[in-house]
């Protein structure tokens, strides 16, 4: 497993620090980890953005990624 720089952004701030580091292979596994630990996030809707990329699909993820946690959001 890789060691996965984890960031949050908003509301999900009040559930999960802002920034911590978790064991992970891929975003499904760090997900299913982070809601096992964080149970609050399991209904939250959010996106995964890999090193600055937002996700759909599984990433495989590599040593010293990092994933933001980011909550809905809108704009114009």
């Amino acid at each position: 497993m890789n060691k996965i720089k984890v960031l949050a952004f908003g509301p999900l701030v009040e559930i999960i620090e802002k920034e911590f580091f978790m064991e992970a292979v891929d975003t499904e596994n760090l997900l299913t980890s982070l809601i096992q630990q964080f149970p609050l996030l399991e209904n939250r809707k959010m996106a995964l953005a890999v090193n600055g990329k937002i996700t759909k699909e599984a990433v495989l993820l590599q040593e010293s990624d990092t994933v933001a946690l980011l909550p809905p959001f809108s704009g114009g």
